[in-house]
């Protein structure tokens, strides 16, 4: 997508969302699949919406709705499992270099109990995130804008002056295969 004088750029205050989502990689990734998990419809939402419209403005309500929806999980798992997301949290960063969760499963164990107990949401399975899941949306699609190219290229040959002069010297698309050596 490129820019001109007349795209619409989003103010700062489009752009802000009342608290973002700051967390180390440790942590994020003792939080990530649960987090996924109970925000899975505002991320559909937003996956959705952005590969449809292709520019990334007209998200920003979804995305914004996503960022508060990882915030309140947070929140609530501050409150509720603390000590044990903490806990694997540490084991992920001093477990090794590369930040691997093999070392960590007994503390992965407390936390998915935990979580289950305390917030209703169990671990999802291995693999459940790289399966395919079928959205259904309640906003409607947007429509499919095609251009006719040909049309549009007639009508800029057809606005040319008759003196206009047009190059005969071009070369045809598949001539660099057979003159490689002239080019």
């Amino acid at each position: 997508m490129s820019l001109t004088k007349d795209t619409h750029l989003p103010s700062d205050e489009e752009l802000t969302v009342p608290q973002e989502i700051s967390l180390s990689t440790p942590w994020l990734k003792a939080v990530a699949p649960y987090m996924a998990k109970h925000c899975e419809k505002e991320a559909n939402e937003f996956m959705l919406r952005r590969k449809e419209s292709e520019d990334p403005r007209a998200v920003l309500k979804e995305g914004a709705a996503l960022t508060a929806c990882g915030v309140n999980f947070l929140q609530s798992l501050k409150r509720s499992c603390l000590p044990q997301t903490q806990k694997l949290a540490e084991c992920v960063d001093q477990g090794s270099a590369k930040l691997y969760m093999s070392k960590c499963h007994n503390d992965q164990k407390e936390l998915d109990a935990c979580v289950e107990a305390n917030m209703n949401l169990t671990r999802p399975k291995l693999g459940y995130f790289s399966k395919l899941h079928v959205y259904d949306s309640a906003t409607p699609a947007p429509e499919v804008k095609l251009r006719d190219y040909k049309a549009e290229a007639a009508k800029v040959l057809n606005e040319l002056p008759a003196e206009y002069h047009l190059r005969k010297d071009y070369r045809k698309y598949n001539d660099w295969r057979y003159n490689i050596t002239e080019s």
